[in-house]
């Protein structure tokens, strides 16, 4: 048997199922090396295939586990095909030299960096030169290790497993937090969903989950990848590696921490990587069919579903419109609060279909969530019921919400098993006090059982938007090409830039790159007769605004003056920030003077995230912009497609656009044009370009119109 498994240099290589395994630290659990022992003892009782090697200088000549024990690598019958390396850190780099001269393929460094911040920053960039020089693929430090559970490879210190054994399965595993493989497995148990590969990626100083995700989207072993994120290093890698899961069918389950600001600095205490912000890996998952999870429970749940249950069966669409059978009317009023929360329908049964209830149940009147509380005295009314209820179209997942249930759970669990081998809707169970015999009956038929009905909800919620991901992959694939096309080196940035652009430049800057500003003229000079005379060349009415690089909220102290209609209005608005510039003790001032404009006011900003580049953020703009901060992201560069999603995913933004209270509707494609333009002229700047805010853009009908602007280089 084959399994395939990306190196850092090369995505696309393939691992073929190691034939010798060198342990390097390996020791008695006894007094010894306990890591060392520990992976030695999995490697063995695990049952891999593979010869073991031993390795420790100072058991040299005896045996573990009645394998002989080498005192080097060099030493060995033959070059081996993977090393653990879990050996004191003096002695890992010597190490890892040995086994890349060798012609090791693949080397998991358990051994974590010690010592001072310059002492562990100089060991992570030796183990990445080696690997990068010599081809071998070396993942770690600080790995807990790696799994395939096809392989019977246990190549951890996990304790998680029942006799070292990795169940064996389709799911891979890819994690950054080697604790959380170690409670996955134990989670997960002796259910029938198992794992191919499992890895713990540790600090990343070679090769970064990016690839590894790469190699589990190359692997036909793999059917459905989980991934547990703390940071990104290569954004333009990782964005790859999604989409190309997207368009291999491979959903991707994610929980992804630290996303708030404490949670970013436990991230960065923790591994030393900048974790991205809530906004950007919601873009991510938007545009890659990811599948964003908040919780472990739910992070274990949902890729079990997507491991059991994919697809509809029948390949049919899921469109989010569902029934509920419960046992409680309160359970079933419950269950609709959680299905309506995430904008799914509860279609109305047909007469015909409540007739056709009440036949198969004895219960007339029932309505959707249907309370059929009287079946659980006999289950096949259960199984009737669901079958009745399944033969309207309209109708793609069927909810089942029960409880404990006593001596009559194992029948109504095998009803409900048997109605659903005979239906196309998806069918999820959500159980209260579900006994393990009644969690084998559901997964022994591949059913999805849940122990609380929100659980189920966002599991099915899980599978109708891989379902969508799926349903046309055209878009997808022109930005994997762009992606594909992306330089590896970003343009030569400005050298000779100011840190922050006023309003003055930054409208300047954007006009002269063809973007359509408002009309609007600079006095370098807060001369009101001047400002007054150029006013009247734009045309009144004008605003004016104060420029200053110390001017940061320019309407918050008093710069900004709206809608002055005549030269007197400008004079007297001109003497009001000369004011403002003397106490304030402003530098550098102008007075911008610019046409009035009228529309939808939208903030369009830029921003720099460290992992992914200059991500697009729209949301509402004017003062407006922090009262509410619903915005929405899109990572650079992307595709006018993902731009008209961009649009259509802030709902208090798209009430305006399609013509709030008898304004004009915005023309969306004109809209799309422009901030297709707005994301070249910024990706054309380089990475000294940090942030641009442009608050507000005008929008009315077909004109688009930028009002303000202010960019801050590094």
């Amino acid at each position: 048997m084959k399994s395939s498994l990306a190196d850092a240099p090369a995505a696309n290589d393939t691992l073929s199922s190691p034939k010798s395994i060198a342990v390097a630290g390996a020791s008695d659990i006894e007094g010894g090396n306990y890591y060392g022992a520990r992976v030695l003892a999995n490697l063995v009782e695990g049952g891999t295939r593979a010869t073991i090697y031993p390795i420790n200088p100072r058991l040299a000549g005896s045996r573990l586990y009645d394998l002989p024990v080498y005192a080097s690598l060099s030493d060995l019958p033959s070059p081996p095909d993977m090393v653990f390396v879990v050996i004191p850190i003096k002695f890992v780099i010597p190490t890892l030299e040995e086994a890349a001269e060798l012609g090791v393929a693949t080397s998991v460094v358990v051994t974590a960096e010690g010592g001072s911040e310059r002492e562990r920053g100089r060991f992570r960039d030796r183990i990445s030169e080696i690997g990068r020089t010599s081809g071998m693929r070396v993942i770690g430090p600080n790995s807990m290790g790696l799994m395939n559970g096809t392989l019977s490879l246990n190549g951890s210190f996990a304790s998680g497993t029942i006799g070292g054994r990795v169940p064996p399965g389709n799911i891979a595993c890819l994690s950054q937090s080697g604790a959380t493989l170690s409670a996955m497995l134990q989670w997960f148990g002796d259910s029938k969903v198992g794992f191919s590969w499992l890895i713990s990626t540790g600090d990343e100083s070679a090769t970064g989950i990016e690839q590894l995700m790469q190699a589990m989207v190359d692997d036909a072993e793999v059917r459905s990848i989980m991934l547990f994120l703390e940071g990104i290093g290569d954004g333009a890698a990782f964005r790859r590696a999604a989409l190309a899961a997207r368009m291999a069918g491979k959903p991707v389950t994610m929980l992804q921490v630290g996303k708030s600001e404490k949670g970013r600095e436990a991230v960065k205490s923790h591994t030393g990587r900048v974790a991205g912000t809530r906004e950007v890996f919601a873009a991510i998952a938007h545009e890659t069919g990811i599948i964003e999870t908040e919780s472990f429970v739910e992070f274990f749940g949902t890729a079990r579903t997507m491991a059991q249950r994919p697809r509809r069966p029948g390949a049919l669409p899921r469109n989010r419109r569902a029934a509920v059978v419960s046992v409680s009317g309160g359970a079933a009023s419950l269950s609709a609060d959680q299905i309506y929360s995430l904008g799914w329908e509860l279609p109305e049964f047909s007469p015909s279909m409540v007739a056709a209830i009440a036949d198969a149940t004895g219960q007339a009147g029932v309505r959707n969530p249907a309370d059929i509380g009287g079946t659980w005295r006999n289950p096949e009314k259960m199984t009737h019921a669901i079958r009745a209820i399944a033969k309207d179209d309209g109708i793609d997942t069927i909810f089942l919400s029960m409880g404990a249930g006593g001596v009559f759970a194992e029948g109504v669990a095998q009803a409900i098993v048997k109605a659903a081998k005979a239906i196309t809707q998806d069918v999820f169970v959500a159980w209260v006090g579900m006994s393990d015999i009644v969690r084998k009956i559901f997964d022994d038929a591949d059913i999805p059982a849940f122990a609380d009905f929100p659980l189920a909800v966002r599991a099915a919620e899980a599978c109708a938007t891989f379902s969508e991901s799926q349903a046309d992959l055209t878009e997808a694939a022109v930005l994997l090409q762009v992606l594909s096309e992306m330089p590896t080196q970003p343009p030569a940035a400005p050298i000779a830039e100011p840190s922050i652009w006023t309003v003055a430049e930054a409208l300047g800057d954007l006009r002269k790159a063809g973007l359509p500003c408002a009309a609007f003229d600079v006095v370098d000079e807060l001369d009101p007769k001047e400002v007054a005379a150029r006013a009247a060349k734009i045309g009144f009415p004008v605003a004016l605004k104060l420029s200053s690089p110390d001017l940061n909220h320019k309407s918050d102290d008093g710069g900004v003056a709206i809608r002055l209609a005549d030269g007197p209005a400008v004079e007297a608005a001109v003497e009001t920030f000369k004011a403002i510039a003397s106490r304030k003790r402003l530098t550098d001032t102008s007075a911008l003077v610019q046409k009035m404009e009228h529309g939808v006011e939208l903030l369009v900003g830029i921003k720099r995230d460290p992992s992914f580049g200059l991500v697009l953020v729209v949301g509402l703009g004017g003062t407006l912009a922090e009262l509410h901060s619903e915005v929405a992201a899109t990572v650079l560069p992307t595709t006018p497609f993902m731009l008209r999603n961009l649009l259509s995913r802030n709902s208090r933004l798209n009430m305006l656009l399609d013509g709030y209270r008898g304004q004009p509707a915005a023309d969306r494609e004109a809209l799309v044009s422009f901030l297709a333009d707005f994301a070249r002229w910024a990706l054309g700047k380089g990475e000294a370009l940090q942030e641009v805010d442009l608050n507000p853009v005008m929008v009315s009908g077909g004109k688009i119109s930028i009002v303000d602007a202010r960019a801050i280089w590094n």
